[in-house]
């Protein structure tokens, strides 16, 4: 079912390269959304709309829709056309023709339509792009946006066009171009991204949006997922998109830490409870088989004493051969039964093996998300205490700085301090060249940014330590820039001593 390599698709000198570099650390994005297709959903996809419309939606401060950048949208058609987006036919009906057209298919592939349940999902929606200062490049280069302003100026990028047509090629050797009903590309929103409806047709005929996108199971769907994740981003690793961390390898995660604990206890009791049934189903058949065993002794022990019998005498011979051949037969159903149990037996340790691992695998996962959990609050109560620290840091200099002019005594205690650079309006000029001294230790700079106004060199600048803490780091660079703007550069007075 799967095409073969789009001909004809129109490729652009772009430096593949140099965007990896550009855009280093940038994230893949893909929505899965098993959705029925609506007039009013492809509307909102084709922008089908009057200046009503438009208007209601322009002043929805969440979209941030651009009425002056929609003729920047297009769309990719069959063989990976770049167009104009077509709104002559709605998005709906095209889904319904491909229907059609699969029903006929398997009319013919096997001399019976198929029918489609009332709870099927015939369509499903993907949403494609990435963080939008990455997407909006892509879309736009350094060409300026005006926020809330006319940007019917803009001109859209070649480099947008081609990273749709890599998306529509790869999603069109997925799935079948022919299950891609429409792939859109909006650029008029805050981040620019691609709509592509599909009809979830397997390889083998079947509609299955479930089975496509996920299984019989909570883990299967979340494999099935992990799989649909690693493609896109191996698809978009040229254009420097990475994949999204795992949340359940990293313990990143739009729920909260008791959401995904209940979630994983219900994978685990669950896969427990499939444990449980293999172990039941491990000792019923042990049991059998133990059975079958001792029944197979007892005639086997009974054939040989009609064996001897047979020896010692010839009277009622005949009788003692239907005997023995009447236990020959149950002896061969047992035997047969046997090797039927011990296969049967053979297959549920096999998936009792499995289920071991998975359910180990799970167990190592939930204690990641604990211990990832634990890193994450740990990091976020220091930051928080620095930026609260931080925020009142003002307040208190200027506390200081009042009292100490109200009281001479406080003043001469103030002397040489960081409150006395407040009091004496010094202040900005300390913070910007600390600023900068802590920067250049970051970035391994050899001297100082010209507007720091700290005069300051390779020679006389501190130098952050290998595995120096940031804040102590910190702390240095502020002390420097202290002693730098004191009266008399205090700084210059030490060294020369």
């Amino acid at each position: 079912m799967k095409e073969q390599a789009l001909a004809g698709i129109n490729t652009y000198s772009i430096n593949i390269n140099q965007i990896k570099i550009m855009a280093k650390g940038q994230k893949a994005m893909l929505e899965v959304t098993k959705m029925r297709m609506t007039p009013a959903l492809s509307a909102e996809h084709q922008r089908k709309w009057d200046e009503s419309q438009w208007e209601c939606r322009q002043n929805d401060p969440e979209r941030n829709y651009d009425h002056s950048r929609a003729h920047l949208n297009f769309e990719v058609r069959k063989g990976g056309v770049i167009a104009p987006v077509d709104k002559s036919i709605c998005i709906r009906e095209k889904v319904d023709e491909r229907i059609a057209e699969w029903k006929a298919e398997r009319l013919a592939a096997i001399g019976k339509e198929p029918i489609v349940r009332s709870t099927q999902h015939i369509s499903v929606c993907l949403v494609i792009g990435g963080n939008s200062e990455r997407m909006n490049e892509l879309a736009f280069g350094n060409q300026v946006l005006q926020e809330r302003g006319n940007n019917a100026h803009i001109k859209r990028m070649p480099e947008i066009e081609q990273f749709a047509l890599d998306n529509y090629k790869a999603l069109a050797e997925r799935i079948g171009e022919k299950n891609i009903i429409s792939f859109i590309v909006h650029c008029d929103e805050k981040n620019c991204h691609i709509h592509a409806t599909i009809t979830p047709i397997l390889e083998d005929g079947r509609l299955s949006a479930k089975d496509m996108f996920g299984g019989d199971s909570l883990v299967a769907a979340r494999d099935k997922m992990r799989e649909w994740h690693d493609w896109y981003a191996a698809v978009n690793e040229k254009w420097g998109l990475e994949r999204g961390d795992d949340i359940h390898e990293t313990g990143t995660r739009h729920k909260s830490l008791e959401e995904h604990n209940r979630e994983l206890h219900r994978e685990n009791k669950s896969l427990e409870e499939e444990l449980e049934t293999k172990r039941r189903a491990v000792k019923g058949l042990t049991t059998m088989i133990e059975n079958l065993t001792r029944q197979q002794n007892e005639i086997q022990s009974q054939i040989e004493e009609l064996e001897a019998q047979l020896q010692e005498s010839d009277s009622n011979k005949e009788a003692i051969l239907r005997q023995i051949s009447f236990l020959n037969g149950k002896l061969t159903d047992i035997k047969v039964g046997l090797r039927d149990k011990t296969d049967k037996l053979n297959n549920v340790n096999r998936d009792l093996d499995i289920l071991k691992s998975a359910y180990n695998s799970k167990l190592e996962i939930f204690n990641a998300v604990k211990e990832k959990d634990k890193e994450v609050v740990n990091f976020l109560n220091h930051h928080a205490s620095v930026i609260v620290k931080a925020s009142i840091l003002e307040q208190v200099l200027y506390d200081a700085a009042r009292i100490c002019r109200e009281l001479p005594d406080a003043e001469a205690m103030a002397e040489d301090t960081f409150i006395d650079d407040r009091n004496y309006l010094r202040w900005e000029d300390v913070l910007n060249t600390g600023l900068h001294v802590f920067i250049a230790g970051l970035n391994g700079a050899t001297s100082m940014a010209p507007s720091s106004g700290g005069g300051g060199t390779s020679n006389d600048m501190p130098w952050r330590d290998k595995d120096e803490d940031l804040l102590d780091w910190a702390r240095r660079a502020m002390r420097y820039a202290h002693a730098k703007h004191y009266p008399g550069n205090r700084y210059k007075r030490m060294q020369s001593r």
